[in-house]
């Protein structure tokens, strides 16, 4: 095994070329020591670029089974094809790679990864970074920097697992993990991730039937709206599966729309301006970017 006391080891395999895993290549690119990166992408395309460009030595589409040349496979994937990766790929894996991942759940994969007999090493992770854009040009090697990233695994994992995705994590990827019990993670993510991009969405949506432009809005819309830019492939797989607390979070969201709704028929303002304080208060007081706007 070529993964020693180093916190990177000696080959990795990045499941997914995109903002993430483009990202993730690039910042292991940029490391003191070399690291033989192997790039797994369903675009061919994208995988010709990544060779030429030399963010890869490597490159194979799904399914083709280079993942098990790996010491470390990283799922930059969306969820469901992460998923797919323990069901299809599990038994080729030689017994010393260790799997991880950055598809924002923890307990699918987590649970995916017991049933392929993978528990005792796969150390699920969720780092709290990303952006708008997609795909592998957007993808830049500082993403990580010192990004809260929520670390999670079942009993079965050893402690030299986790030592060793800790310190993978943390002093080679340059990012701050943290470790979390799946479940709680993912239900936190349900209302602090999950439901903002459906509320922006359903914002931009709004605008979008009254008849309004994107270079119509001032900065506070399009703060609001700029999450709507996110990618639908990603976010269908994981409002899937957390649809239940989501929904939940949407009806509140919805109740307190109503409720402003109906004060602003009355026109009521002194209770609008009293919810308006309340919700102040909760961030801080701090002035919305953009005043007014």
């Amino acid at each position: 095994m070529a993964w020693d006391e180093s916190p990177t080891p000696g080959t990795v395999a990045v499941v997914g070329l995109g903002l993430m895993g483009g990202s993730l290549v690039r910042r292991l690119r940029s490391l003191d020591h070399p690291v033989r990166l192997l790039g797994v992408d369903a675009d061919s395309v994208v995988g010709a670029a990544a060779l030429e460009q030399g963010w890869v030595d490597r490159f194979a589409l799904p399914g083709e089974g280079m993942a098990a040349d790996a010491d470390l496979v990283v799922l930059a994937c969306p969820l469901r094809a992460a998923l797919a990766f323990f069901q299809e790929e599990s038994s080729r894996l030689p017994e010393h790679v260790v799997v991880t991942d950055v598809v924002g759940l923890n307990q699918p994969v987590l649970e995916r990864a017991g049933r392929a007999g993978l528990a005792h090493r796969t150390v699920t992770a969720h780092p709290m970074c990303g952006s708008e854009e997609s795909g592998f040009g957007a993808a830049r090697a500082d993403l990580y920097h010192g990004a809260p990233v929520w670390l999670s695994a079942l009993d079965e994992a050893s402690p030299a697992t986790r030592r060793r995705m800790e310190a993978f994590w943390g002093e080679g990827v340059g990012a701050d993990p943290r470790w979390t019990d799946a479940q709680d993670h993912d239900r936190t993510m349900a209302w602090v991730s999950h439901l903002p991009q459906i509320v922006s969405n359903a914002l931009a949506g709004a605008l979008d039937a009254a008849g309004f432009q994107p270079a119509d809005l001032g900065p506070g819309g399009r703060d609001m709206t700029r999450l709507a830019a996110s990618d639908p492939e990603v976010w269908t797989d994981l409002l899937e599966f957390s649809a239940p607390v989501t929904g939940t979070g949407l009806t509140s969201v919805s109740r307190a729309l109503n409720v402003v709704a109906d004060l602003l028929a009355r026109r009521d303002m002194d209770r609008i301006a009293e919810f308006m304080e309340l919700t102040r208060s909760w961030s801080g007081g701090r002035p919305a970017a953009g005043g007014s706007e």
